[in-house]
């Protein structure tokens, strides 16, 4: 979920229900007899933005309310600037609110909502602090100050905000929900997927909840609980964009590729901009063996997000696989200069570098930074490995490729390539062995060590 997302879902929240529920208190039955009053306490989230600050404004300007009531009004009218997303008159507005009635704990919280938005952290933080401190049992500024610690990756205390919600608010759905993205994101599956549940069983129509839900039980291996629940989700919203790709991802993963076409073309028809789909539909198409198909979906996921590492990798593996090395290369250079942390893609540039004969040294220095990154990683080991063949260092080779085999000893790349080490050294019995083994798990091996130059 973007950043400020989850605040934004709390600021709607506040301005259509507790926001308009607590002014009509305020003003009482006969007030609500005038339309501005009407438009301006917006009961039931009725009026559009522009009505509700018109009202607001005439309430506003009569002069003739009470302070606690005027405040109110102030706050309604910044709730609807913000909802227009016009942020400086919103900030006026709560810092009006606040002067004419220093008790609106409301006031306070929606300001810290506003500052969250325009980036004001600290200030947020402290307006959360005193709309607390004000009234001590605001269920939804706790979750609102959570939702903005969760922002700032600093997830105990966001767990211990949308603990105390919960505690306030037994039946507070988005505060089990967010406790359970704190939970996925601290590693924690098991206690995410039990507020997840907890907030389906609170509120069964929470798509969210079910989406993330399916989130942590893929990460969980659990599959057939993660289709069930991302099938809710598009029962629930036939158009459910985001999971109509997560659902077409995980029936790629399980090898249905007709079924992830399905869910993927149908995701692309309805938001042709999804960047993210269209870099799915071509990890599909990669794996159906349809590489030119696979190349125009990443061609055009890269224009509409130029930005993406994953698509500029999976672009390089599918011209990898083509035989076109050098435009390869050059793509899992861009992705570890957008993600200069991620292994995978000093990996990948250090073997498609490698197989192609060319810049060994310099494939040598990506393989040597993507174990700094994760050491201990067989195919990054095997990459090495191989680099060391091609430079005709065997012992350095042979200790890679070992050393690759026992962090998995079915490695077929690195077992053939122990195999040819061992014929160069004249162990034909310790050869054949190795050979005849990584030709067991993948005939063709022999055929690919040929095409990258070894015999």
């Amino acid at each position: 979920m973007p950043k400020g997302a989850i605040n934004r879902l709390i600021l709607h929240a506040i301005g259509a229900g507790l926001g308009a529920t607590a002014w009509l208190a305020a003003t009482g039955a006969a007030a609500q007899q005038s339309q501005g009053m009407t438009w301006c306490a917006n009961k039931g989230d009725a009026f559009s933005s522009d009505l509700v600050i018109n009202g607001c404004t005439v309430v506003i300007d009569s002069s003739k309310e009470q302070p606690r009531t005027l405040a109110h009004a102030f706050n309604n009218r910044g709730l609807a600037y913000a909802e227009r997303g016009d942020l400086d008159r919103a900030l006026a507005d709560y810092s009006a609110a606040i002067r004419v009635d220093p008790g609106l704990a409301l006031a306070f919280n929606n300001r810290a909502l506003a500052k969250v938005e325009r980036g004001d952290i600290e200030g947020a933080l402290a307006d959360f602090g005193e709309a607390i401190r004000i009234e001590p049992k605001f269920a939804l500024a706790f979750t609102a100050r959570g939702n903005t610690y969760f922002d700032q990756k600093n997830y105990d205390r966001a767990l211990a905000d949308y603990s105390e919600a919960i505690r306030i608010d037994p039946q507070a759905a988005i505060a089990f929900h967010n406790r359970g993205l704190a939970w996925r994101d601290k590693g924690d599956l098991d206690r995410a997927v039990a507020d997840y549940s907890e907030a389906i069983r609170i509120d069964p129509m929470y798509r969210d909840a079910y989406q993330n839900r399916a989130f942590a039980f893929r990460k969980k291996g659990d599959f057939d609980h993660a289709l069930a629940d991302l099938n809710t989700v598009i029962r629930l919203d036939p158009k459910a964009v985001a999971a109509l790709g997560s659902r077409g991802s995980l029936f790629e993963e399980k090898g249905d590729f007709v079924g992830a076409l399905a869910n993927l073309d149908q995701a692309v028809a309805i938001q042709p901009t999804n960047a993210e789909n269209r870099n799915l539909r071509g990890h599909v198409y990669y794996a159906m063996g349809n590489l030119d198909g696979a190349l125009a979906e990443y061609a055009e996921a890269l224009r509409l997000d130029p930005t993406s590492a994953a698509t500029l990798a999976n672009r390089g593996l599918a011209f990898e696989t083509k035989g076109e090395y050098a435009r390869a290369v050059l793509d899992f250079e861009e992705a570890t200069k957008l993600a200069p942390g991620n292994a995978d893609y000093w990996n990948s540039r250090c073997w498609a570098r490698a197989v192609a004969g060319r810049e060994l040294q310099e494939a040598l220095m990506d393989c040597n930074e993507s174990l700094r990154l994760a050491p201990n990683r067989a195919d990054a080991l095997d990459s090495r490995g191989f680099v060391y063949l091609k430079l005709g260092d065997l012992v350095r080779s042979l200790a890679d490729y070992e050393a690759a085999l026992r962090l998995n000893p079915k490695f077929v790349s690195s077992l053939y390539g122990r195999g040819v080490i061992k014929q160069r050294e004249g162990d034909r019995a310790g050869a054949n062995a190795d050979i005849a083994a990584a030709k067991a798990i993948r005939p063709s091996i022999a055929e690919e060590f040929v095409i990258y130059g070894i015999r």
